[in-house]
């Protein structure tokens, strides 16, 4: 969940940094993941992201947008098989 008042919010990503380089362990994972921000309509509302060891850290354009975020991201639901 997203604190009041941040602009930026971590996520845990299948992804790792392997000699420098960040690697996606899961292939789905970044089509579902951003499929359902488009879905959502959040992509407009994402000013940058930022890759790190099993994390995915999301920078939005404003704190409600970030908040917005925090409510509706729910794992189990967006990465059902």
């Amino acid at each position: 969940m997203a604190r009041s008042g941040r602009k930026h919010i971590k996520i845990e990503a299948p992804i790792m940094k392997i000699q420098g380089a960040y690697v996606w362990m899961d292939k789905e994972w970044p089509t579902k993941f951003f499929d359902w921000l488009i879905k959502e309509k959040l992509n407009k509302k994402l000013s940058g992201m930022t890759q790190m060891q099993n994390k995915l850290k999301l920078h939005f354009v404003t704190a409600k947008d970030c908040t917005v975020f925090g409510l509706k991201y729910d794992k189990a639901k967006i990465f059902r098989t």
